[in-house]
């Protein structure tokens, strides 16, 4: 992970024995991989719920509920064909992206949903690798992955022969599966050679850098779908729709004030009230300012 603050972790941290470069396990993990197809090792082997607690990485079933995953599953049938056609300049991603203003936009309870994964999951990652800086969230979505689907091993912030990446600011990145009856889908990681079956309910969360790099098999049968968020120290990415007291207007400038003019009473009670505008995400926020983050108590300050 180029350019991270090693001191955003404390010295103990899971992060301090990471090694942010590509090994050669990440090479021999990458061929394994031919077009969403793994060819396995001697070595490759599943990771099993028994295992679970083992990895340094966090796995969390049963991380929504059934009707969490399903009120997200309905809100996707119904929003995704009003923004399939959308552009993103993500050739990838186009058609299969609904993004958390999306669902705001049509249902405040299922954006509380997704809400409330967000800062869950960002809690959860600042205890298990003992973070001293916030983490922010710079994008929080739902995913489909049809029938034929796969993505190559890859991390979510640098690319293996050194061009540029799009998203160099991310640090860690998790997912949450809304559904498990589809076949193949799996999640491999390439450095760990390590398969993981996912499970409806279920949160995967990891360093987004190449000690986790990992690929998504074909989908073989039936439908996948995803809640993906990706995190990062850079204040700057994150998202202003998740935080907006961010967007804050700067405070204008004095001015010489001059007296309104008088109105009667009368003529005030007969106004029109209206009310400003709301954004769609403010559900998220009451009155309109996210709180600001706090490490939980469990949480190693900077130093």
């Amino acid at each position: 992970m180029a350019g991270v603050d090693r001191r955003a972790w404390a010295s103990d941290s899971r992060m301090a024995t990471i090694d942010p470069g590509q090994t050669e396990a990440n090479f021999a993990g990458r061929r394994r991989v031919v077009d969403g197809v793994l060819t396995p090792s001697e070595a490759t082997a599943p990771i099993t719920p028994a295992e679970y607690g083992a990895q340094d990485f966090i796995i969390v079933p049963d991380f929504l509920t059934p009707a969490e995953c399903d009120r997200l599953l309905e809100m996707f049938d119904q929003v995704h064909g009003l923004v399939k056609h959308r552009r993103i300049g993500i050739d990838f991603w186009e058609g299969r992206i609904v993004y958390m203003g999306d669902v705001a936009a049509h249902d405040a309870s299922a954006a509380e949903i997704m809400g409330g994964f967000q800062k869950r999951a960002t809690a959860m990652l600042g205890e298990f690798y003992a973070l001293t800086q916030p983490l922010w969230t710079d994008t929080v979505q739902l995913n489909i992955w049809e029938q034929g689907s796969c993505l190559p091993p890859h991390t979510d912030n640098s690319n293996p022969d050194g061009t540029a990446h799009s998203t160099p600011w991310r640090d860690f990145s998790s997912i949450v599966y809304l559904n498990d009856d589809y076949e193949g889908g799996e999640l491999y990681f390439t450095a760990k050679d390590r398969v993981l079956k996912p499970r409806r309910g279920m949160l995967v969360a990891f360093s987004a850098g190449y000690h986790h790099e990992h690929g998504v098999l074909k989908v073989t049968q039936g439908r996948r779908i995803t809640m993906p968020a990706f995190y990062t120290f850079d204040q700057r990415k994150a998202d202003g729709h998740i935080y907006p007291e961010l967007n804050a207007p700067a405070p204008a400038p004095a001015t010489t004030l001059t007296p309104a003019p008088v109105q009667s009473l009368a003529s005030l009670l007969t106004q029109p009230q209206t009310s400003p505008a709301k954004d769609p995400l403010s559900i998220l926020s009451p009155g309109g300012q996210a709180p600001t983050w706090q490490p939980p108590g469990k949480w190693r300050p900077p130093g």
